[in-house]
């Protein structure tokens, strides 16, 4: 099992560095570009949707990228009748058997959080979409937040820990209010996605 959860481990931090790369490389091409990130939180759906995909259309690097990172309004549904969580699942175009997934919670029609589902596969492009989609809702749950600190958010959930358990994937902090966790999904001893949340802290 341990050596299990390295391989994705090890996969999470090559995509660290790859994407690294890849971004420094973008900001020497484009050195008079800044990503303005627009808060979803304390938005209603419609504008929590409008800008998640305005940051993917800011920080995609190709059209593959923004069609699979980006939300389709039309596609996102109610989860119940109560009309407190929208469901959004993304690459429903591919032949996958498990799919990255969105809830979006809402209390009076504003988002006061996200539940994200992704599944755990031993292969970098599953590592580093994953990776990608943490670090967007982290942006969109706190604008003030900058790469930094977004990554920090990564490693105080306990994301790059090594462990000896699935079981003991994970963890929580609390930031500007907003309260980021972890959760391992474990299936018969075998870890097989990772729950992450993000919610405006009441306390």
């Amino acid at each position: 099992m341990k050596k299990f959860y390295l391989v994705f481990l090890i996969l999470l931090l090559v995509s660290c560095s790859s994407n690294e790369s890849s971004e420094m490389q973008s900001n020497n091409e484009n050195q008079s570009k800044e990503i303005v990130v627009e808060q979803g939180f304390g938005k209603n759906p419609s504008e929590y949707v409008a800008n998640w995909n305005r940051l993917v259309s800011e920080i995609a690097s190709d059209e593959e990228t923004l069609f699979y990172f980006s939300i389709n309004p039309d596609n996102v549904q109610w989860a119940s009748t109560d009309r407190n969580i929208l469901v959004y699942q993304f690459g429903l175009n591919e032949n996958t058997q498990s799919a990255f997934v969105l809830n979006i919670l809402i209390a009076d029609d504003t988002v006061v959080g996200v539940e994200f589902f992704s599944p755990v596969a031993s292969d970098e492009v599953t590592a580093q979409r994953t990776r990608l989609f943490f670090l967007i809702i982290i942006a969109l749950s706190d604008e003030t937040l900058d790469k930094d600190d977004r990554e920090s958010v990564l490693s105080k959930v306990g994301l790059y820990d090594e462990v000896e358990s699935p079981n003991q994937v994970g963890g929580g902090v609390t930031i500007n209010k907003v309260r980021y966790v972890v959760e391992p999904l474990v299936d018969r001893g075998v870890l097989v996605g990772i729950n992450f949340y993000s919610t405006i802290d009441s306390q």
